[in-house]
């Protein structure tokens, strides 16, 4: 089954109720002065990298669903904005270019399932980013994962739209499987369709070290994109790294 095929349709109205994206954007830019080019790795339909995107000359976008990608790029044309799209993964990337600010939001990383998955991203990262560039990503924490998720099933309903969302967590791959049967309504009838995900818990102390191991001095770490110190509870955990 193929993630994010049918959901880049709805993506942006479920995500909006609980994501505040220009508080997100706001934290981002207040990290970042110099905006020349800026990289989103994950950047789904594009909606917080058009937030960030405009304060750059030129944004990078790329994201593995072409259906998500497609989306993004419609954003960014609407407001005339310079923009490259590319449909790969994030360990994939292999640009001549160098950024100012590379992203990876609303935990993109967690999709990646194997640390030395993560370990090839951050190299990149490293590799693609400016002397004293920024490099901010969030991750949905292991408690989120572990006890929110977890084995738990959730239900929506809206007058166009209902999804149930059942949960499925593989402790010893500390990972969670998320199954999601969405029904939109078209007309007199509602369509049907799935969406299988799956990510991975990791510890922040994990990060922090593949990060320093890639070779990343500045690695600072905060609860969702505010001036909080995460707690054994926090469920979306943001990291600043800076190339120095």
């Amino acid at each position: 089954m193929e993630s994010y095929k049918h959901f880049s349709t709805i993506y942006d109205a479920l995500m909006m109720e609980d994501i505040d994206y220009p508080k997100i954007a706001a934290f981002i830019l207040d990290q970042r002065t110099r905006r020349r080019r800026y990289l989103d790795l994950g950047c789904g339909t594009g909606t917080l990298s058009l937030l960030i995107g405009k304060h750059f000359k030129e944004t990078y976008l790329v994201d593995l669903s072409p259906e998500m990608l497609t989306v993004a790029e419609e954003k960014f044309r609407e407001k005339s904005l310079s923009f490259r799209a590319f449909a790969i993964s994030m360990e994939e990337i292999d640009f001549k270019e160098s950024f100012d600010l590379i992203t990876s939001s609303i935990d993109a990383l967690n999709y990646l399932l194997h640390e030395e998955d993560i370990l090839r991203v951050f190299q990149k990262v490293y590799t693609h980013l400016e002397e004293d560039g920024t490099f901010i990503f969030d991750i949905q924490s292991p408690y989120k994962i572990r006890e929110i998720l977890g084995n738990n099933d959730y239900v929506y309903t809206s007058e166009d739209l209902a999804y149930t969302w059942e949960n499925y967590f593989v402790a010893e791959d500390d990972m969670v499987e998320m199954t999601l049967n969405f029904f939109v309504k078209k007309g007199s009838y509602y369509e049907r369709f799935e969406e299988f995900h799956e990510e991975r818990a990791y510890e922040p102390d994990v990060l922090q070290s593949l990060l320093r191991t890639v070779g990343f001095q500045y690695v600072h770490q905060v609860e969702d994109y505010s001036a909080h110190t995460p707690t054994d509870h926090s469920e979306r955990i943001t990291f600043i790294v800076r190339k120095r």
